[in-house]
């Protein structure tokens, strides 16, 4: 088992983070969906640790981590992810985010493309429509009314279809348990970052190399929404896991762990 390593961030909320893999090979920062943690990315790991340098860290107010307050920006959640390279002594590194995490890659990319040797920006959107927030919106009513229980199983329902979830009961039962246990101020916080995308229109400036994954049947983040993303960053890759839902590592971790080796071989220096 590896050591959790903790640091303080400016507004009291403290990020846990782990680091597996050798020292000198390329590092890959990973970046975890919205009411999960790092054990979201148990399956890849031992597929990654023999050839990269694996940063995994807990969202601010999910896992191990702690939300300063309950609000946050996509700014906030990525200076979260540059204090831990920082930590790390890591410059530069690979990110690969799912949902949430895909969305503070993006910014990143955006904002801070010097840290990036590439982005690998998973099951995420990069706009939100008025469907989408009345969605959120509902979440946190349903979170004030019934606390994280209350969003457990809709939320399982959402990420996995009937058949995933009924062929892997195992795999179901840490998800519960990681969703019920994440913080109502994290979870409200990221909720609040994720209601104030709007990087649709900026996505063209983002100049690192880029991979896109989708899921087949992810109704969150479609492959035809993120082929709209494809299309509008330079050079980027769209790729397409069928049968996928929107947890990908979890539910494809060979074809995850295959899809981001191949894409580090290409880019690393």
């Amino acid at each position: 088992m590896s050591q959790t390593h903790h640091i303080d961030r400016p507004d009291a909320s403290r990020i846990a983070y782990t680091v597996e893999g050798p020292d000198q090979a390329p590092a890959v920062v990973l970046s975890n969906s919205l009411a999960t943690d790092m054990r979201m990315w148990d399956r890849v790991l031992p597929l990654l640790t023999p050839h990269c340098r694996v940063v995994r860290y807990d969202s601010r107010g999910h896992g191990q981590s702690k939300a300063g307050s309950d609000s946050a920006t996509l700014d906030d959640l990525g200076n979260d992810l540059l204090a831990v390279m920082d930590a790390c002594h890591i410059p530069r590194a690979f990110v690969a985010g799912v949902s949430l995490g895909g969305m503070t890659g993006l910014t990143l990319a955006l904002n801070h493309p010097e840290r990036l040797a590439g982005l690998m920006a998973c099951n995420c959107r990069a706009r939100i429509d008025e469907a989408g927030s009345a969605g959120w919106n509902q979440r946190l009513g349903v979170l004030a009314a019934q606390g994280m229980q209350g969003l457990v199983e809709s939320t399982l329902e959402r990420w996995f279809t009937a058949d995933a979830r009924q062929a892997d009961p195992q795999g179901m039962a840490l998800m519960r348990q990681i969703v019920g246990g994440t913080s109502a101020d994290g979870y409200t916080a990221c909720v609040k970052a994720i209601l104030g995308l709007k990087l649709q229109g900026e996505l063209n400036r983002i100049q690192i190399p880029v991979m896109l994954l989708a899921g087949a049947q992810d109704g969150a983040a479609s492959p035809e929404e993120m082929g709209s993303m494809a299309a509008l960053i330079p050079g980027s890759q769209l790729e397409v896991l069928d049968p996928c839902g929107h947890i990908s590592p979890m539910q494809c971790p060979e074809d995850y762990a295959r899809l981001l080796m191949q894409f580090v071989k290409t880019h690393a220096a």
